[in-house]
């Protein structure tokens, strides 16, 4: 079953366990609203950014939010958005068209992104998975094509969005043969 935006909306956790501060509450309510926006399109994030949340504790006054709950949550939120992306990166490459077309997001500002070049090579093997069924490259080569990073952060396309294409793209191509 997906993740839905009312599903974040309803989500509760137990207060942290005596002894515990447990997670700032302000915090992790405000990552929630994030999470939301971004499953009803109104807002970006990446799995990288919920597998890399953080909170900080709770005031000493009182008890946060239970950190274990949290955190289970937000693995699958982050299982969410991989499945997500895959079956988007499925939608992204039209069958039969006469160019590889990849819409994809530059780097983030301070990240660096796959190297264009990279990306292009990538993008004319997975045309070629998309038109020759059987004849075309197999997974272990798509597998195996290195993405180089850009020489400087903020150059380059995102690496979740080539990421996410590729893993998907691996996984159709195993499931064809």
């Amino acid at each position: 079953m997906s993740l839905t935006p009312d599903a974040v909306r309803a989500v509760t956790f137990d207060k942290a366990p005596f002894g515990k501060r447990g997670y700032h509450e302000d915090q992790v309510d405000a990552f929630l609203d994030k999470v939301e926006a971004a499953l009803e399109g109104r807002g970006k994030l990446t799995v990288t950014e919920v597998r890399e949340a953080e909170f900080d504790a709770a005031p000493l006054v009182k008890r946060g939010y239970n950190e274990d709950q949290v955190d289970e949550f937000l693995d699958s939120v982050a299982v969410e958005l991989e499945a997500r992306a895959a079956e988007d990166a499925l939608k992204v490459i039209p069958a039969n068209s006469e160019a590889p077309y990849l819409p994809l997001p530059p780097a983030p500002p301070g990240t660096r992104g796959y190297h264009p070049t990279d990306v292009e090579r990538l993008a004319h093997l997975l045309d070629r998975a998309a038109n020759e069924h059987g004849a075309g490259p197999t997974a272990d080569q798509v597998e195996n094509l290195r993405l180089g990073l850009s020489a400087y952060p903020g150059q380059g396309y995102h690496p979740d969005a080539v990421d996410a294409i590729k893993s998907a793209w691996l996984t159709e191509l195993r499931r064809r043969r």
